[in-house]
């Protein structure tokens, strides 16, 4: 098996996802009983596995009309669509994370955005938290490989004028 793998899998991903029986959409960390097995996140869609991922759009407001919303260019060496332009922020869904506590990590990691900015409650008006409506889309690599199934929970997050993402 690991001689296959290693011809039709080029390279391993340190990410784990779960695997759940599918019911319903739901987040995957509230029924952690539910969960089947774990697989190497670079092994999933070859197995028919569904992929989860969570994505930050950053946008600046003034005056009450959107001036622009920041977009990270994925990197050159990513099996999924290089070079295209992304989120301000996305990543994957590891089986230890709730959604949100993942979007906190990412969003350190990728762009620098401070912690205390994603403070999920009512008084935080420059944060939404859109995962009770997941994107859902079937994707393939350029030539039909590959083809998965993700659900992509979305999270915006209003911008100071002077900010720029550092990754």
């Amino acid at each position: 098996f690991a001689q296959v793998t290693k011809k039709v899998i080029s390279r391993q991903h340190s990410d784990i996802y779960p695997v759940y029986p599918f019911v319903e959409l739901m987040d995957p960390l509230y029924d952690d009983n539910a969960i089947l097995a774990h697989v190497n996140r670079s092994t999933a869609p070859y197995l028919g596995i569904d992929s989860v991922g969570v994505h930050l759009n950053c946008y600046v407001r003034q005056n009450n009309v959107i001036q622009g919303v920041w977009l990270a260019k994925r990197a050159s060496t990513k099996s999924h669509h290089p070079n295209y332009w992304d989120t301000t922020v996305a990543g994957g869904q590891p089986h230890n994370l709730s959604l949100y506590d993942n979007i906190v990590k990412e969003s350190h990691e990728e762009a620098g955005v401070p912690s205390e900015w994603l403070r999920n409650d009512a008084s935080n008006k420059a944060f939404s938290d859109h995962t009770h409506d997941p994107l859902t889309m079937t994707t393939a690599k350029e030539d039909g490989s590959c083809m998965k199934r993700s659900f992509y929970y979305s999270f915006d997050l209003q911008v100071p004028d002077e900010w720029q993402p550092t990754p």
